[in-house]
């Protein structure tokens, strides 16, 4: 099944800043595409398109405006030692994308691939878009390099679905709204996870257990990383092969959701203070699940209480 993925960033996006972008295409693939842009609209300003061409072997960097396309980049700025397109079809990918003073650097595989110098201010950038021949997409971690890494611990973990880093601490009135669609064994699992700084300690441990359960665990750590005492109420609103909208708002007090456009539940922290701490989100599956995540809002509103999160939980609601 070939997937895709768009998403707004926590912005705005600055100098020191890392995006990393990892998946795998589809046997046969003919294009990767990833952009950086203004927004989600099809008129949006593309700061970055990295285009992968399979059938051409050549990486096509570019820049567009709705005046049109600008001069494309395929041979200009490589590093020595790289080959047109070390990205192969069928494979997994990684590239990073390091935000300089005056160019992306940019990385494939952990080797140095190419700069590009900036043909418009990255003040616009407020979407990450990963389309064209996608069989997965587990990985669009933004992260803050210099001065101080946030989070703490960069790590590109192989054990997970499905990795969200964050480049600054959140605060009250955020919420991060994330669509996704569960497939395989219908007895399956996934868990949804975020942590402390550099400990493995989880703020919030949310757990949809499927078949024969139907129930959504949410639970925290305590410091000794043992589990304290799980949250069960309410309904069971997942399905297998059916695409959920999950929005989770963080408040001053603790985490609220809401799923498909209705309010699910509060959990409230469970240490003190824990926002400075926290890193962005993981996910994980089990017992033969699989979970495809297509979409990521990072959202910053106006109320403290996050107000709005059962409307942009709901299914025909886009985020702009």
């Amino acid at each position: 099944m070939i997937s895709q993925f768009i998403g707004n960033v926590f912005g705005p996006v600055e100098p020191a800043q890392l995006f990393v972008v990892a998946g795998k295409t589809i046997a046969g693939a003919s294009r990767l595409d990833i952009n950086l842009k203004s927004g989600k609209s099809e008129n949006a300003h593309i700061a970055l398109h990295l285009s992968c061409r399979f059938y051409e072997d050549v990486i096509v960097r570019n820049s567009w405006t709705p005046s049109g396309w600008d001069g494309e980049e395929r041979e200009q700025n490589l590093n020595e030692f790289t080959i047109p397109n070390p990205v192969v079809a069928g494979d997994n990918f990684k590239i990073y994308i390091f935000v300089g003073e005056t160019q992306f650097h940019i990385a494939i595989n952990d080797q140095p691939y190419c700069v590009y110098n900036y043909r418009m201010s990255n003040q616009l950038i407020r979407t990450i878009e990963v389309t064209r021949d996608i069989l997965s997409v587990n990985q669009i971690d933004h992260r803050a390099a210099y001065p101080q890494p946030i989070p703490p611990i960069q790590q590109d973990l192989r054990t997970v679905t499905f990795s969200n880093d964050a480049p600054r601490r959140f605060s009250p009135g955020h919420v991060i709204v994330i669509t996704g669609i569960p497939t395989g064994n219908p007895r399956g699992t996934f868990v949804l996870y975020f942590t402390e700084g550099a400990t493995k300690r989880h703020t919030l441990h949310f757990n949809p257990r499927f078949e024969p359960n139907f129930v959504v665990i949410r639970n925290a750590m305590n410091e000794n990383l043992s589990f304290g005492l799980e949250e069960r109420y309410g309904n069971f609103p997942f399905h297998v092969d059916e695409q959920f909208k999950l929005a989770i708002g963080i408040t001053d007090t603790g985490f609220k959701f809401a799923i498909n456009g209705e309010f699910f539940a509060r959990f409230g922290y469970r240490t003190d203070n824990p926002l400075p701490l926290m890193n962005g989100f993981k996910i994980s599956t089990g017992n033969g699940m699989h979970l495809a995540i297509t979409e990521v809002d990072h959202v910053i509103t106006d109320t403290i209480d996050c107000d709005d999160i059962v409307t942009m939980s709901h299914p025909d609601n886009d985020i702009d």
